[in-house]
């Protein structure tokens, strides 16, 4: 365990008691070197804490959420953990489900701007149905715990995915085009995303069904860069739009058709469109700089395609696509050579021809019976 005066070894930023990563740049902390660290041990019946009795003097934050889930939640293991929340695996003692707990950082429970957003979001998720958004079945508070209780889904991260190499476009077009459908949905309700990247894309079970997580400021947070201004920017650098990278005010949802080039351009190219040495600098260039044409790199990406990406990644709101609807179909309308999509055409192509030539094998045998008939 960490004393207060631990720091990450990666960053040097000052760790809370119970950290298992650095909120700032994800190093493991002193606890989180051994590979139990980061379970959490399974309760015991014998161990089971009534709901209406107090946890212990100095316990710890587990304990604590233990306490507070009383006996209708078993906690079986940590999920993640980003700079707002942790998320853990739960059963549900009644329904004998296995459910997902998100819960606000112990750190970060004392700040009225994030509580304030964690809440919203889990309002606004709770009101919002869509199949490529999780849904929340709960959202409770209780001494001075925040938490959401939603289903608990298996596969693995896009960037997972990712770090086995790029995607081809056809893979590539379909992720984007469900994430579309999400975002359309959670657009017209008022919500803006503001942190889409690969780790909060999730593709579920065997048929790597696209799901899109961790919606508004709540969210898992790699690194926060204070602009001039003075205001804090707050998201991913490497997908960040221009308007959020510079901090200003009234930000929409353009801001997530910006992001969602920089996935595409990452799935496409194997890296995001731009980096840096350090967050500023790849803010900075989000910025300032034009990314590197897709084509002149692989010109063997359609070009339909291509140029749905760069449009995503237009400076100026207003030259990108201005709905998530607008770019799916724009997506939907994007053509590969060798794929099913041109076989129906060439198929219906020959089906066309096999049927002429019958027809004119028909007729010149219908005029040789004529011709016989004439002759006899």
């Amino acid at each position: 365990m960490t004393d207060s005066t631990s720091h990450c070894a990666g960053c040097g930023r000052q760790l809370g008691l119970d950290d298992l990563f650095c909120a700032r740049c994800g190093t493991p902390t002193p606890i989180n070197m051994a590979a139990e660290a980061t379970l959490v041990v399974e309760a015991r019946s014998e161990d089971a804490v009534p709901e209406s009795a107090a946890p212990p003097s100095g316990a710890s934050f587990n304990d604590r959420l233990r306490h507070v889930l009383g006996a209708e939640y078993e906690l079986l293991s940590l999920l993640g953990q980003g700079g707002f929340a942790r998320v853990y695996r739960a059963r549900d003692r009644r329904l004998d489900r296995i459910v997902a707990i998100k819960v606000i950082r112990p750190d970060v429970v004392g700040t009225r701007l994030f509580v304030e957003s964690f809440r919203n979001e889990g309002v606004a998720l709770a009101k919002l149905r869509h199949p490529g958004i999780i849904p929340i079945y709960d959202i409770r508070e209780r001494e001075g715990l925040i938490y959401y209780i939603m289903p608990y889904v298996q596969g693995t991260t896009l960037e997972a995915r990712l770090a086995r190499g790029r995607l081809p476009p056809y893979e590539s077009r379909r992720i984007l085009s469900e994430l579309t459908e999400a975002l359309t949905a959670a657009h017209r309700a008022s919500m803006v995303h503001l942190d889409i990247k690969p780790a909060n894309v999730f593709l579920e079970g065997d048929l790597q069904k696209v799901l899109l997580m961790d919606f508004g400021t709540a969210m898992a947070v790699t690194e926060m860069v204070e602009e001039s201004s003075g205001a804090p920017v707050v998201g991913t650098p490497e997908y960040m739009s221009p308007e959020q990278a510079r901090g200003l005010p009234d930000i929409d949802h353009r801001s997530d058709i910006y992001s969602l080039g920089a996935l595409g351009y990452c799935m496409l190219m194997g890296r995001p469109p731009f980096g840096g040495r350090n967050a500023q600098e790849t803010l900075e260039k989000h910025v300032n700089e034009a990314p590197r044409p897709i084509r002149d790199v692989n010109p063997t990406i359609p070009k339909d395609f291509a140029d749905a990406i760069m449009r995503c990644l237009e400076k100026d709101p207003w030259k990108r696509f201005q709905t998530a609807k607008e770019l799916d179909t724009a997506l939907q309308a994007v053509t590969f050579r060798g794929t099913r999509e041109q076989a129906a055409p060439r198929d219906e192509s020959s089906r066309v021809h096999r049927t002429i030539v019958v027809l004119i094998a028909g007729a010149a045998l219908i005029a040789g019976l004529l011709a016989g008939l004439a002759i006899s």
